[in-house]
C-alpha cells in the first residue's frame, strides 16, 4: 500500500476544449489560498494552453496520448507542440525524477456520464477516495479501466497514484455552469479528505468495511463500417444518452439510414460508457464495454 498522498497536481485543459478543469485550475491559480490544505502540497497546472487558447482538443497530436512510453518520442525541439509540451510537463510535475504522489485530471465528456472517477488501478488510497464521493454524490460513478506500463499513455501516468474525472455530457468547448461546479466540488473533497483523515489511516482496512458498485472496462468498440472503412450507422435513438445503463442482446444499438433498420447489440449484456463520444468520431470508437462489480471488501465481484 503506498503512503498517504501529500503532493497533489490538479491538472485541467490536457484537451484544451474541455473547459470544466480549465475553470478550476484557472480558481486554483487566482486564489491558493483557498485551496491549500493541512499537510498538502497542492500544483495546478493547464497541461495544453495552446489548444485552450485556441479551444482545440489539441494542436497537433492528443496529448493525452503522449506519456508513458510515448515520451520516449518527445523532445524539446519536436516539430509537433504536443510532444514537447509532453516533456515540459513531465519536467514541471516530476523534478529531478521525482513524480507528484497523486495526479487529478479533470475532463469532460459529451456522453451522459455523470461524474466518472476513472482509475487505471485499485489502489486502496484512490479506490477509498472514489467510493467516499460515491456516498456523498449520487451522480458519481467509479469506472476501472486496467492499464500496464506500456498501455498506460495518459498525463496522470506521471504520477504514483492517478484519478482522472469525466464529467458529462457537456457539449465540447463550452462553458459549462454544473460542469465546473462538479469538478471543483470533487477536486474539493479529495483535497478535505487527504488532509483531514488520521495520521494512522489505512485505507484497505477501511475498504473491508465497504460494498458499493463500480464498473470496469472489457473491450473497446467501434462503429459499423461500410466497403470503404467509414461509419455506415448512427447511435440508435433507444441507446443514445444510456451509459451505465445495461444494454441486452437484440437490444437496438447503432441505426443503419441506407437500410432503415436498427442494428442491435449481439453478445452478452454489457454496460456501455463513452456512447457516442464526440471526440472519439476520429478514432472510430462508439462506446466502451464494461461490466458491473460489486466490491465486496477485498475485491469485485460479478453482479
Amino acid at each position: 500500500m503506498s503512503a498517504r498522498p501529500r503532493r497533489i497536481a490538479v491538472v485541467g485543459g490536457t484537451h484544451g476544449n474541455e473547459k470544466g478543469g480549465i475553470w478550476v485550475v484557472e480558481e486554483m491559480r487566482r486564489s491558493p489560498a483557498t485551496w491549500q490544505r493541512p499537510g498538502l502540497e497542492i500544483a495546478p497546472l493547464l497541461a495544453n494552453p495552446q489548444a485552450a487558447k485556441r479551444n482545440l482538443r489539441y494542436i497537433d497530436r492528443d496529448l493525452n496520448r503522449c506519456f508513458g512510453p510515448q515520451l520516449e518520442h518527445s523532445r524539446l525541439d519536436h516539430p509537433e507542440w504536443e510532444r514537447r509540451r509532453a516533456l515540459e510537463i513531465q519536467q514541471q510535475l516530476c523534478p529531478a525524477g521525482q513524480s507528484p504522489e497523486l495526479i487529478i485530471d479533470l475532463h469532460n465528456t459529451t456522453s451522459s456520464m455523470g461524474v466518472t472517477w476513472i482509475l487505471t488501478r485499485l489502489d486502496p488510497w484512490t479506490l477509498y477516495l472514489a467510493s467516499k464521493a460515491q456516498e456523498l454524490d449520487e451522480r458519481v460513478r467509479i469506472l476501472h479501466t486496467p492499464e500496464t506500463a506500456q498501455s498506460n499513455v495518459f498525463l496522470p501516468s506521471l504520477g504514483s497514484l492517478e484519478i482522472t474525472i469525466e464529467i458529462g455530457p457537456v457539449a465540447h468547448g463550452t462553458h459549462s455552469h454544473w460542469a465546473w461546479l462538479a469538478a471543483r466540488d470533487q477536486v474539493r473533497r479529495i483535497l478535505d479528505a487527504l488532509s483531514d483523515l488520521p495520521g494512522d489511516f489505512n485505507p484497505a482496512q477501511a475498504l473491508e468495511q465497504c460494498r458499493f458498485d463500480y464498473f470496469e472496462t472489457v473491450s473497446v468498440e467501434g462503429y459499423p463500417l461500410d466497403a470503404e472503412n467509414q461509419p455506415r450507422a448512427l447511435i440508435h435513438a433507444q441507446a443514445t444518452g444510456r451509459d451505465y445503463q445495461i444494454l441486452a442482446h437484440g437490444d437496438p444499438l447503432f441505426f443503419d439510414p441506407i437500410t432503415d433498420s436498427a442494428i442491435p447489440h449481439q453478445g452478452p449484456e454489457l454496460y456501455p460508457v463513452f456512447l457516442g463520444e464526440a471526440a472519439y468520431v476520429e478514432s472510430g470508437i462508439a462506446y466502451h464495454a464494461t461490466r458491473r462489480l460489486r466490491w465486496t471488501g477485498t475485491r469485485g465481484e460479478p453482479c
